[in-house]
């Protein structure tokens, strides 16, 4: 099932998303309910975050290709870097480029969602929701000039995520394809990965604790590259859709 987070009418509403339309649904995102019977054209509603996470757990140097991108900052074993949670924003919206930076790349990445709280967890698919889309949109002048990443990434909507979470999706080996202005950037696959989904959620949860709802972006695949003012990017996985959003000058 895909289910997603959108407004209309000015009301927050839940609902199964498909390419062109939505079907309403009761509940949320954890406790989905019953069809509503009312159905919405993607070009008639506002698409929000699918999820409203208390922190952003990104995974670094999740794929040896990517390493060899970054050499000069690369860690042998993948990084975690905390994002703020107000960095979230949802498919079809606008990524203002901050002034203090002037190189902002996109990285594209399978993002796991946390449906039930843990701690030092050792079974991660009873604690998996779902899985989305996460551009992990990097400063990467600041990444390198700070020995603390979090600032690189941590920009007003440097964080979009969706346009829906798929809580049955087989992750193993999905394709992950990042486009801007339609030309190809990135294209891998997930089972390029060093730690899987399930170990991320492993990893993470061995320094805090993952409430309902967190997010963790598990690494981008290599081919990541500068996005400017005007730029359309667009980020597709295999079984969730595609994430679009516009680069606009702050």
């Amino acid at each position: 099932m895909r289910l997603c987070r959108f407004k209309v009418g000015g009301k927050e509403r839940f609902g199964i998303y498909s390419e062109g339309e939505i079907r309403g649904i009761k509940g949320n995102l954890f406790s989905p309910g019953k069809e509503t019977g009312k159905t919405y054209r993607e070009d008639e509603v506002e698409f929000l975050p699918p999820t409203q996470p208390t922190k952003i757990a990104c995974i670094g140097f999740n794929f040896m290709k990517h390493r060899d991108e970054l050499k000069d900052i690369a860690t042998d074993e993948p990084t975690i870097t905390l994002l703020a949670a107000n960095s979230v924003t949802g498919h079809n919206r606008d990524i203002l480029l901050p002034e203090i930076s002037k190189k902002v790349d996109h990285e594209a990445e399978l993002g796991v969602v946390i449906g039930k709280r843990g701690y030092r967890i050792e079974k991660p698919k009873e604690h998996i929701l779902g899985y989305t889309i996460v551009n992990d949109v990097t400063a990467r002048d600041i990444e390198h000039e700070m020995v603390q990443w979090s600032p690189s990434k941590s920009f007003p909507g440097f964080c979009p995520v969706g346009p829906c979470i798929n809580t049955e999706l087989d992750a193993r080996n999905l394709r992950i394809q990042c486009r801007v202005n339609d030309e190809v950037r990135q294209d891998s696959r997930t089972g390029g990965m060093i730690y899987s989904p399930e170990e991320c959620v492993r990893f993470v949860s061995k320094f805090m604790i993952l409430e309902r709802g967190d997010l963790i972006a598990t690494g981008t695949v290599p081919g990541i590259g500068r996005l400017e003012d005007g730029d359309v990017v667009e980020v597709e996985i295999d079984g969730i859709g595609v994430l679009r959003n516009f680069m606009k000058k702050e």
